[in-house]
């Protein structure tokens, strides 16, 4: 699969962050749209959200829990969010 020189394709999808996590969401327009690289991966959306790598989440996508390197395709719902404790 081969793209056009010099034109980089993207893909639109939603990202919501919850609880602790909604701070590096809360810059996106209503409903979390956000338009990124073709085959861009769930870890390098939250890279260009400025996730930190070393703080701890569980990210969702469309419903489905999910690795850091699933790749997204256009209309996929990314939701992440910090580890629930309780007692």
């Amino acid at each position: 699969m081969e793209k056009g020189r010099g034109r980089e394709q993207s893909v639109r999808i939603r990202v919501n962050g919850y609880a602790t996590m909604k701070q590096f969401t809360k810059h996106l327009p209503h409903g979390g749209e956000m338009e990124v690289p073709d085959e861009s991966t769930v870890g390098t959306v939250l890279s260009m959200l400025h996730v930190p790598v070393r703080v701890e989440k569980i990210s969702m996508v469309n419903g489905r829990q999910c690795d850091m390197d699933h790749v997204l395709e256009p209309g996929d719902q990314l939701v992440f969010f910090p580890p629930l404790e309780g007692g």
